[in-house]
C-alpha cells in the first residue's frame, strides 16, 4: 500500500473524498488543483480532471487503490464517480465528526407551528429529537455502535447519500428536509425493539443528530432534543 493516501484514511465525507481526488491527481499529475468539487449524485462525483484538462483514467485507477473504494468510474467529458466500499461508513464518519455541516449562516427560517408532517421544520426538529432518542434508548439499553456495513435497506442508503450531500450543498434547507423526511421514512419502518443487531441504525442516528443540529444552528435555532 503506497503512502499517497495515508493522510486520505476514512475517505467518505465530502472533505476527505475532495482530499482523496485531489491527492491522486497529484500522484498522477504532479499539479494540486484548489478544491475536487465533490459533489454527491448517486456517488461521489467530481468534475476536478475536466476542469483542468487532465486525464481521468490514470486518476480514476490511482483512486481505486483506496481501500475505502470499490471501484471508479468516469463519466461524460471526465467526470470522476467513486464508488464507496462500505457506504455506511458515511454515517460512522459524519457520527464522529460534531463540526460536520458547520458553515455560513443560512437565510430563511420555518415557523414553529404547526407541530404537524405539513410543516417542513416540524419535519426536520423532530426527526432531530427522533435521532437523539435513539442514541438515548440504545445509551439506556446498553446497546453498542455496530458494523456500519449492516446499513444496506434502500432507504437506509438514500439517507446515506442525502447526508453525504449536505456539506456545501447549494439549497441547505431543502437538503435538511429531505434528510428529515428520509430519516422518518428509516425510523418508520425500523420499529422493532432494539438488540445489538440494530447497532448500525445507532451510528446512523448519531449521523441525523450532527447534521440537522449543525444545519439548525446555521438557521439561528439551537437544536431541541425534546420538542
Amino acid at each position: 500500500m503506497s503512502g499517497w493516501w495515508s493522510a486520505t484514511l476514512g475517505a467518505v465525507t465530502p472533505g476527505q473524498a475532495n482530499e482523496a481526488v485531489l491527492a491522486a491527481v497529484d500522484a498522477v499529475h504532479g499539479v494540486r488543483p484548489a478544491a475536487a468539487s465533490i459533489t454527491w449524485e448517486d456517488t461521489y462525483v467530481s468534475p476536478v480532471a475536466a476542469r483542468h484538462r487532465l486525464e481521468a483514467e490514470p486518476i480514476a485507477e490511482r483512486l481505486a487503490l483506496h481501500p475505502e473504494i470499490s471501484h471508479v468510474e468516469t463519466r461524460g467529458a471526465g467526470l470522476l464517480a467513486l464508488h464507496l466500499a462500505v457506504p455506511g461508513r458515511v454515517a460512522a464518519a459524519i457520527a464522529g465528526d460534531e463540526g460536520y455541516g458547520r458553515g455560513e449562516m443560512i437565510e430563511g427560517a420555518w415557523a414553529d407551528f404547526p407541530r404537524t408532517f405539513d410543516n417542513p421544520g416540524f419535519r426536520v426538529r423532530f426527526a432531530y429529537e427522533r435521532a437523539c432518542a435513539v442514541e438515548r434508548r440504545a445509551r439506556d439499553l446498553q446497546v453498542p455502535p455496530g458494523d456500519p456495513a449492516a446499513l444496506t435497506a434502500p432507504g437506509e442508503l438514500r439517507l446515506l447519500g442525502l447526508l453525504a450531500g449536505f456539506d456545501g450543498h447549494r439549497k441547505p434547507v431543502l437538503q435538511l428536509e429531505r434528510i428529515a423526511d428520509a430519516y422518518h421514512d428509516v425510523h418508520e419502518s425500523s420499529r422493532e425493539e432494539p438488540t445489538p443487531q440494530h447497532g448500525a441504525r445507532v451510528i446512523l442516528a448519531g449521523a441525523v443528530r450532527v447534521t440537522l443540529s449543525n444545519g439548525l444552528r446555521r438557521l439561528g435555532e439551537t437544536a431541541r432534543e425534546r420538542l
